[in-house]
């Protein structure tokens, strides 16, 4: 038990204290704490704003304009490919869509789409429940009878 309690000596012994001194000044020339108030309110505030000002923006992170500027800053071509026309690599090869291949897709899209929803009988049934007693709402459990002898 000594060895906590000299462990807790030792411990506070090095926290930094502040010294009276600069704490006397700082009281006289802030007696009501007025420039104390307006300075954490104002790094409060700035802080929010410069959150604010990152989230609005972070919708142009995901944008595909500033990914590609990205990848052309960062990415560097080999130097022996640049030389080459990228005609090619331009545009991929298109594959044939036949009127077969666009009417099956149509079909599976709409066989999907009608599947979604179920059809629900919309007849609605009520019973009323015959045990109306609960313990849960009796109020005579909750009653404590203070005249007891």
């Amino acid at each position: 038990m000594n060895y906590f309690i000299s462990l807790h000596m030792q411990i506070l012994a090095q926290t930094p204290t502040v010294d009276p001194e600069a704490a006397k000044t700082f009281a006289q020339q802030d007696p009501t704490g007025f420039i104390m108030a307006m300075l954490g309110m104002g790094i409060v505030f700035t802080i929010l704003i410069l959150i604010y000002a990152i989230f609005s923006n972070t919708p142009r992170l995901f944008a595909p304009t500033f990914k590609q500027r990205m990848k052309s800053l960062f990415w560097k071509k080999p130097a022996d490919a640049s030389a080459e026309p990228a005609e090619e690599t331009a545009h991929p090869a298109e594959a044939d869509l036949t009127g077969e291949i666009n009417a099956a897709i149509g079909a599976a899209i709409h066989l999907y789409r009608s599947e979604l929803h179920d059809f629900e009988d919309t007849v609605i049934t009520m019973k009323k429940v015959s045990k109306t007693y609960s313990p849960w709402s009796s109020k005579i459990y909750g009653m404590r009878n203070l005249n007891q002898r």
